[in-house]
């Protein structure tokens, strides 16, 4: 049996052997060895059962004509450590009285991503959403990718997109019903521009070294000696300076300041080494 993995440090999935990875509990199923010598009968293969972790559940329910009313399938999360047991969407579907399908998510397996939709009484679509799942267990999500409304009869309505962080961004529409555009927004142009200007600010500050450390909240003649610290004690700092938590205007020209006093920092460290 090869250890060298561990003994060079962390272990890894596809470089590390079979037997590091069942010591380390990283595999809890036993290898599945079989001899082919006098064939092999599929039905007779009892060498790799499932867990019962895995078990999907679909619940179905009915309106009172026999039509279809709502349906969900999930995955039963266990308990484990303080989290507590949880049901993980993988698909629900809610149908109106005469069978059609009007809202459906889906929440595939080993993807963060949740698409709902939602259709008129014509299954024409009426909105698709697409969210980042932060948490299955909570459902912890923001928006993400494109978003879109439509009319009844096809055209789009709305048109709005969503970067990685929950945030609008790119061209960002709304359509009168005859298909022509009615409002429009370059969200992506605004924050080039945004960034610029704090960019240009903040390279005009001119700080010593000593007053970029006071700035971060170090004590008289205290510098910094680890690029870490100073990256900690920055985001520290940045906290209170969030707009959702401080209505001041004056906020942004005290991120510019602590910004800056941080380049200053890791600059001296990156050229003291």
């Amino acid at each position: 049996m090869a250890l060298q993995t561990v003994a060079q440090g962390a272990l890894d999935l596809q470089k590390s052997s079979c037997e590091e990875l069942q010591i380390a509990r990283v595999y809890t199923r036993h290898q599945t060895q079989i001899c082919l010598a006098s064939g092999y009968n599929s039905g007779d293969d009892d060498s790799d059962e499932d867990e019962e972790d895995g078990k999907l559940v679909t619940e179905r329910y009915y309106h009172d004509n026999g039509n279809k009313r709502f349906f969900k399938t999930y995955q039963i999360l266990p308990a484990k450590g303080s989290l507590p047991r949880a049901e993980r969407l993988i698909e629900e579907k809610h149908f109106d009285v005469s069978g059609v399908c009007r809202v459906d998510y889906h929440f595939g397996l080993g993807q963060p991503y949740l698409s709902r939709k939602h259709f008129y009484e014509n299954q024409r679509l009426k909105s698709e959403q697409l969210f980042f799942v932060e948490d299955e267990r909570t459902m912890k999500a923001r928006k993400v990718g494109y978003w879109r409304e439509y009319y009844e009869g096809g055209n789009t309505k709305t048109e709005k997109q969503y970067d990685a962080n929950g945030i609008r961004t790119g061209f960002c529409k709304r359509y009168a019903d005859d298909g022509s555009l009615e409002w429009v927004k370059d969200y992506t142009k605004d924050y080039i521009e945004r960034l610029a200007e704090f960019n240009a600010q903040r390279g005009k500050l001119d700080i010593s070294l000593e007053e970029a450390a006071a700035l971060l909240g170090f004590g008289p003649g205290q510098i910094p000696t680890e690029a870490g610290e100073v990256d900690r004690v920055y985001r520290k700092r940045c906290m209170p300076l969030h707009p959702d938590k401080c209505p001041d205007p004056d906020a942004n020209e005290r991120f510019i300041e602590v910004s800056r006093a941080r380049e200053v920092l890791l600059k001296h460290l990156s050229g003291s080494k």
